[in-house]
């Protein structure tokens, strides 16, 4: 694959390194990491073999559907894994000005979630061990954090796995995402220590990140209704300290324009016990969006979603730490190896 001196790639499959005609025909890799939606790559090939004067990869049982895939990213001597995937569909691209290509896609192990509909209950389980549970059904490891709630039952109706554990997280704050085949199931962590600091102009070459205090309240409620009991559940959530920056997005918006209140509607929660998690989950998830960007940076195979990175040379306001919710590694002959990602943090 032509591409600049320095950097490098690595391609495994099924635990075998790619042979070196494959890897002199890959034309491009692109990794796409989210929290929020399903991880994917695309690598590009070259299709054709000039001896036998035929298709080469598209017709290889190498890049089968269903193979596992490595892909790792970087520098001479210095390559990390990015991602671990499975193939899930090839592309051959047929033109009469340029050789035959083939693109070979899949996803991270999420797909398997994805997979079929499934109509069933869940009693007397938290939704960790719910998480849990799913993710050993999918043959992957689970790394959950405790929702310590324990729901009296839980319906899933016909829904696929990967859309019911995201109505699960999404009301509670928490993320959903798989790497190396483990599946993490965790609120989000803005406060974690500083994974990376990166630099405009040295590290990053563009940068842009936006305020907005539109969608920011002071308060958050849910409401429920109790049957054992016959009476209301209500529950509020209100500001914290600031994640990144010096005044929080929900304290900024209340001194500039007056408190301010959200409800939280249509949430089933039966009990405060219920409902408490759900208000801070929605108000966290609103707060933390009071600053978000998009940055890009040369290579950086080591910056992962889910992590915190320090961007320095951005002014007093948007210099500090962010949450990075999405990485997107690209290695191509023209443009060389860059990542963009994007960030979000509650405080400015």
């Amino acid at each position: 694959m032509p591409r600049d001196e320095l950097t490098d790639v690595g391609i495994r499959v099924n635990g075998s390194a790619v042979p070196a005609a494959a890897h002199a025909d890959l034309r491009s890799v692109t990794v796409q990491e989210d929290l929020r939606a399903l991880s994917m790559f695309t690598l590009e090939l070259f299709n054709w073999d000039d001896e036998k004067l035929q298709v080469s990869w598209s017709d290889s049982r190498l890049f089968a559907v269903g193979n596992e895939i490595e892909i790792s990213l970087g520098y001479v001597g210095d390559l990390h894994k990015v991602m671990v995937a499975e193939i899930t569909s090839l592309e051959p691209v047929f033109a009469s000005d340029q050789p035959p290509l083939l693109l070979v896609r899949g996803y991270d192990h999420r797909h398997r979630l994805a997979r079929g509909r499934k109509t069933r209950t869940f009693i007397q389980m938290k939704d960790s061990a719910i998480a849990s549970q799913i993710a050993r059904e999918a043959g992957l490891r689970a790394q959950v954090e405790d929702t310590k709630v324990t729901l009296s039952y839980v319906i899933q109706s016909n829904q696929s796995d990967w859309e019911f554990l995201q109505r699960r997280a999404s009301p509670i704050g928490y993320e959903i995402w798989v790497r190396d085949k483990v599946l993490h199931f965790r609120a989000p962590k803005p406060g974690d220590p500083s994974a990376d600091k990166l630099s405009l102009g040295e590290d990053i070459t563009e940068f842009s990140p936006r305020l907005s205090s539109l969608a920011q309240a002071t308060e958050a409620t849910v409401r429920g209704w109790d049957v054992k009991q016959k009476k209301a559940v209500v529950a509020s959530a209100r500001p914290v300290a600031g994640s990144g920056g010096q005044t929080d997005g929900p304290a900024a918006a209340r001194r500039a324009f007056g408190a301010a209140s959200v409800a939280i509607l249509g949430q089933q929660v039966r009990t405060l016990a219920e409902a408490s998690p759900v208000a801070q989950g929605q108000f966290s998830s609103m707060a933390i969006a009071y600053v978000e960007g998009e940055a890009v940076a040369h290579g950086r195979p080591q910056l992962q979603a889910g992590t915190v990175v320090d961007i320095a040379g951005a002014g007093q306001t948007f210099s500090g730490r962010y949450y990075v919710t999405s990485v997107t590694h690209t290695l191509t002959a023209e443009h060389g190896y860059q990542t963009s990602f994007t960030v979000q943090r509650n405080a400015a």
